[in-house]
């Protein structure tokens, strides 16, 4: 049986301890290990804070909608917000042989989830992370 958690939030960074505890315990409760579930909220931490500070510039009052679900296969994290979109090709990390601080949140989001997709929308962008169940990988993966 799937399970599904929905949250809108504010863009306020300070509300992101809320919802990374919210992420870190669905993602458990769904049959992911303790370090998976780390992981995943680390993966979904990083997606919310480029919203903030990139679609939102760091405005604190905007909506941020989250939805998880899981298919017991899987577990799906949308994110919308209603912020500035940017063209998908411009969406990547700084060249990691560059070292300096900042620049690595893409890099890091795809190094833990399995498949991570940036969609613009009309007035607003969404981002679809998904993430396998161990031993549940799709074949060819």
């Amino acid at each position: 049986m799937g399970l599904t958690l929905k949250l809108e939030v504010p863009s306020d960074p300070q509300i992101l301890c809320v919802v990374r505890s919210a992420v870190e315990r669905f993602a458990t409760l769904v049959g992911f290990s303790e370090e998976d579930s780390r992981s995943i909220t680390l993966a979904l931490d990083e997606t919310m804070t480029n919203i903030i500070r990139h679609a939102y510039g760091n405005r604190p009052d905007q909506a941020i909608e989250l939805r998880c679900s899981s298919n017991g296969e899987s577990a799906e994290f949308l994110l919308l917000d209603h912020g500035q979109s940017v063209p998908p090709e411009k969406i990547r990390g700084r060249p990691l042989e560059e070292v300096r601080p900042g620049g690595l949140g893409t890099h890091i989001i795809a190094q833990i989830m399995d498949r991570v997709n940036y969609e613009p929308l009309p007035g607003g962008n969404q981002w679809k992370l998904v993430k396998h169940l161990p031993g549940k990988r799709p074949q060819g993966r």
